[in-house]
């Protein structure tokens, strides 16, 4: 590692640069965005049967249809 003190002002790219560590955003957004789904997907909520289309539809004689 690097022996940077943290009074020292160096950017990230410079840190990365020094320890020839290369990052993709791509990668990054992909994992962040799998966690995400995957938290949501764990609770029972409104935004989960949103994404497996399963939301309950109004219809206008006020009757509830549930998709399946």
């Amino acid at each position: 590692m690097e022996k940077i003190s943290w009074t020292n002002r160096v950017k990230k790219e410079e840190v990365l640069q020094r320890v020839e560590e290369v990052r993709n955003i791509l990668q990054t957004t992909k994992r962040r965005k799998a966690t995400l789904i995957g938290h949501v997907l764990s609770r029972n909520c409104l935004r989960k049967h949103v994404i497996e289309g399963k939301a309950e539809q109004d219809r206008s004689d006020g009757k509830t249809i549930k998709k399946m």
